[in-house]
């Protein structure tokens, strides 16, 4: 059954829920707000319409984002085996989270949530206390090594065994001078053979003035925001081997439904998914 969330998504934004005003905006509670979801206040609100300004589809594109990130784990858990997942950047809970794809197909499965946000870390550990195979850190991506260290990353995940880590799309709250390039390295050599990542990232190619009218949105409420190119954003996934279709439009990747390329392309989150090659596989 559709979410409550996805149901109203193109419905105009209302103000049914707090009404803080004094507050800063907060990236997680706008796209919660642009998801449908009701933990947001005013401040996020009137970011979230000014976002539906610079492009009147940009509830579409979380949506799409987010089933791409659903169909993602799916595949994962259903045909490569993958138990572990490692969720980036992965903001305010809402319909279908990774640990319920996950755990759904495999109750053995383990998620680890990590965000940046104090905010969404008390929500997700509020709500999952009671769930031993579910770990919630305040982490940031941009010290990998602090994740990869954290005690509830040591319960939780085996790196002997393969582990997919999700970014969708947190690496496009990443400026340049983060080094994101860096930062991928170090989690892409942490990972074992086997192991996956899944990344999606706001990218200019097919409807530039859209893209950079919600990302000067975005940089109003996280500075860093940056749109990258398409050889960027492969860029990312270093040697690791792509799953077909590849780096893709979200809506491309894998869809339950044929999406025509000329539609898919109105969704501009490039995703793809892509395995760690085994060094014994790898001609020397």
């Amino acid at each position: 059954m559709m979410s409550e969330a996805l149901r109203r998504v193109g419905e105009p934004i209302r103000d049914p829920g707090p009404t803080m005003t004094s507050a800063a905006p907060s990236i997680a509670r706008v796209i919660d707000c642009l998801l449908g979801g009701k933990d947001n206040f005013r401040v996020d609100r009137e970011q979230a319409r000014a976002a539906v300004a610079a492009d009147p589809r940009i509830q579409q594109v979380v949506v799409e984002n987010r089933r791409f990130s659903r169909r993602a784990v799916r595949y994962l858990v259903r045909e490569c085996g993958v138990t572990q997942f490692v969720d980036i950047g992965t903001g305010l809970p809402a319909a279908e989270n990774a640990h319920d794809i996950a755990q759904g197909h495999d109750a053995s499965a383990r998620v680890l949530y990590v965000d940046n946000d104090p905010i969404v870390v008390a929500h997700g550990q509020a709500l999952l206390a009671e769930n031993d195979r579910i770990g919630v850190v305040h982490a940031d991506l941009r010290d990998p090594g602090a994740i990869l260290g954290h005690p509830e990353f040591i319960r939780l995940i085996d790196l002997d065994e393969p582990v997919a880590v999700l970014l969708t799309p947190v690496l496009q709250f990443l400026s340049d001078a983060d080094r994101p390039e860096e930062v991928m390295r170090k989690i892409r050599e942490a990972l074992p053979p086997g192991g996956h990542l899944v990344l999606s990232h706001a990218c200019p190619e097919a409807r530039p003035r859209q893209v950079e009218g919600v990302m000067d949105v975005y940089r109003s409420v996280v500075p860093s925001a940056t749109a990258r190119e398409r050889e960027r954003i492969a860029g990312f996934f270093g040697d690791f081997t792509f799953a077909e279709p590849g780096l893709t439009w979200v809506s491309s990747w894998r869809p339950d439904v044929a999406v025509p390329p000329r539609v898919a392309e109105r969704v501009w989150q490039l995703g793809g998914v892509a395995r760690k090659p085994d060094p014994a596989a790898v001609p020397a």
